[in-house]
């Protein structure tokens, strides 16, 4: 007797084909991802290996384990051979630690679509989507113009001789707004055994799962605590904290409210609400996707250059917003939808 299989399983992985473009949003909000040719509801978007690992703390309060495993990691993706496309993705990272954003002659190559490296095991490749499993990065569409106007603003964040203090406290501000919690079900090693290598990562035991939360870390809870230098003891906690190449890239939009009094304002902030949503680990929907790894689905279709977002989970009210679903309510980039 045959078996059928529910068609969610049999969902296929994101096509071999051009997926997203990187842009400039603005200067406030910095890139953003843009569709590169139109996507359907449902449809996987492209699978993304993490570019770092850290520890996860629930509050992401500033103690020393977690710190540490957070500049460790930044470190470790720096020093991977990624030092140029680690401080173009994240130029306001790289400021706070002493490096000054790329020229545009030293930008254009990276933004290209294509490697300006040999594919060979001594040489990463130098370009955004170089830890895609499937979909295919397509370029940029930022110009000189725009590069040189972000960067400015960019420098004058710039330290000139960090210290250890102020390179711990940039990576934790960093991880807080830009990394995603991912679960896991093995238990930690201890610090001075867990391994902070950017991914493409090794083989990982089919024993391991790790599953996504449907939200990234976004709290704003920072504690001060005082930075260590020594390794720091383990904390407890069952989550990693990954940052990815172009993963988390995706600007934020609010969800469009569930209730309204105008039909009409409904099906305007549902077109403007995020377009986007995903997943980590393998799952019934994805069970391609390899463990700590992203995959980007499309919440409804997406047309040919559209900004992909999604919703952050943002539990602040009143906070600055500038996505599309809070400019087009009567109270400004004051988010009103939370």
């Amino acid at each position: 007797m045959s078996i059928i299989l529910p068609a969610r399983f049999l969902r296929n992985a994101p096509k071999d084909a051009p997926a997203v473009r990187i842009g400039l949003v603005g200067a406030g909000v910095g890139y953003g991802l843009f569709a590169a040719r139109d996507f359907t509801k449902d449809e996987f978007i492209f699978h993304e290996a993490p570019l770092m690992t850290a520890l996860f703390n629930e509050k992401f309060s500033a103690d020393a384990s977690l710190m540490h495993s957070q500049y460790q990691a930044y470190k470790a993706a720096l020093a991977d051979g990624g030092q140029d496309i680690v401080t173009l993705a994240f130029p306001m990272l790289a400021a706070r630690n002493g490096i000054p954003p790329a020229s545009w002659e030293d930008a254009g190559p990276i933004f290209s679509a294509e490697s300006t490296e040999p594919d060979v095991t001594s040489s990463r490749k130098k370009f955004f989507g170089r830890n895609l499993v499937h979909g295919r990065f397509a370029g940029s569409i930022i110009t000189r113009e725009e590069y040189e106007t972000y960067v400015a603003g960019v420098s004058e964040m710039l330290i000139a001789n960090p210290t250890e203090e102020d390179r711990q406290k940039a990576c934790l501000d960093f991880f807080k707004h830009y990394a995603f919690q991912v679960k896991r079900t093995t238990a930690i090693p201890p610090a001075s055994d867990i391994p902070h290598l950017p991914s493409p990562s090794p083989p990982v035991s089919p024993t391991i799962v790790t599953t996504n939360t449907l939200s990234p870390i976004t709290s704003s809870s920072t504690a001060s605590a005082s930075i260590s230098t020594s390794t720091p003891p383990t904390p407890t906690t069952n989550s990693d904290a990954c940052i990815y190449l172009l993963g988390s890239l995706i600007n934020h939009c609010c969800t469009s409210p569930s209730t309204s009094s105008s039909a009409y304002v409904m099906r305007k902030r549902t077109e403007r609400g995020p377009n986007c949503e995903w997943r980590i680990g393998a799952s019934g929907l994805a069970h391609f996707v390899k463990p700590k790894h992203i995959c980007v689905q499309a919440k409804r279709d997406i047309k040919e250059g559209e900004q992909l977002t999604w919703d952050y989970g943002k539990k602040e009210k009143g906070f600055v917003c500038e996505c599309a679903t809070c400019r087009g309510t009567f109270m400004g980039y004051c988010c009103g939808v939370l």
